[in-house]
């Protein structure tokens, strides 16, 4: 089961990647004409685009992060300074992702306030976790040179 998991992990991981490159190349084929909500988007199409790939380049920058933290759990490296690393850049291109996001309301889409939201909320649970493998880090290490 334990396997099952991990490599679904990993698929979807690669799905996610795969994703966000399909979408980097569609974003201009089916951009803002097709999907503006709002009346006179296509005068701010350069700025809406620049989020959006800002936005693809975050998503990119998690998903191999978390590919990275993935190959940690599989070495059993799980209480390690590179998983709290990998962690502090997931979460802070989530947050990052989120607040990138909120402007596309403005512009684009009205359902961009969700995605802002939940890209600035997984952030923050993550910054939590990131505290929590942090600190057991330390107690690891502590209780490695102690023994």
């Amino acid at each position: 089961m334990k396997r099952f998991s991990l490599f679904l992990s990993y698929a979807f991981c690669i799905a996610g990647f795969i994703a966000m490159l399909a979408v980097a190349f569609a974003l201009p084929v089916f951009g803002i004409e097709r999907l503006a909500t709002v009346e006179h988007a296509m005068q701010h199409r350069f700025p809406v685009y620049l989020i959006c790939y800002a936005i693809i380049l975050l998503v990119v920058l998690a998903d191999v992060c978390l590919f990275l933290l993935l190959q940690n759990t599989r070495r059993g490296n799980i209480f390690s300074k590179s998983s709290v690393r990998l962690l502090r850049v997931i979460s802070w291109a989530s947050i990052f992702a989120g607040f990138l996001a909120f402007p596309l309301y403005f512009f684009f889409l009205r359902s961009a306030i969700f995605v802002s939201f939940v890209g600035v909320f997984l952030g923050v649970v993550l910054r939590i976790v990131k505290q929590v493998i942090e600190k057991a880090t330390e107690l690891k290490e502590e209780n490695d040179a102690t023994i």
